[in-house]
């Protein structure tokens, strides 16, 4: 259910190297601050980067120009996979033993989701549960950015049955979506 310790460090590097990026561009950041320290730094503010970028896809086509000669192609392979990302709420449904199943309510739309370094039931004690995140492409399965935020928002058992036959169906259809 979660990336290999190879995946999760090769894909947290390559975004918070991007955000970084964002939030010297952005002036969210000084230009004093070395990746290391920005590593280090609060939450919010790598949250600011990202959800910047998320607005601005002309940073990460920047980005990706600048430094396309010192970037492996594995690299290049992620950050243009942030192109297809879907932003947005979902409900994760349930966690299952590979992945979690998140609802994208917008398009009531399936996706089996990995986690990156930690189960989604590290961070949630039940589901369904309403999440704000984004979903990312990355080595033919899907996965989230590593910002996921909390709604609050829990599920009582008429609508988790509701979700239940929704997933049902759609499992039943081969409607659960493994890539993007």
């Amino acid at each position: 259910m979660i990336l290999t310790d190879k995946e999760y460090k090769e894909f947290l590097r390559t975004h918070l190297d991007l955000l970084f990026y964002v939030g010297r561009e952005k002036k969210i950041i000084s230009d004093n601050i070395s990746f290391v320290d920005f590593v280090e730094l609060d939450f919010k503010i790598k949250l600011k980067c990202r959800d910047i970028l998320l607005e601005n896809e002309e940073l990460l086509n920047n980005y990706l120009s600048i430094n396309f000669d010192r970037l492996t192609t594995e690299e290049v392979k992620i950050l243009t996979g942030f192109k297809k990302k879907i932003a947005g709420d979902f409900i994760i449904f349930k966690c299952l033993s590979n992945n979690a199943i998140f609802l994208d309510i917008k398009e009531n739309k399936f996706y089996a989701v990995k986690a990156l370094g930690d189960r989604f039931d590290k961070f949630f004690d039940r589901f369904p549960v309403l999440v704000k995140t984004t979903l990312l492409p990355y080595k033919n399965q899907i996965i989230y950015d590593g910002f996921i935020m909390p709604t609050g928002v829990y599920f009582g058992s008429g609508m988790t049955s509701t979700l239940k036959e929704d997933y049902k169906n759609a499992k039943k259809n081969n409607q659960i979506l493994t890539t993007i």
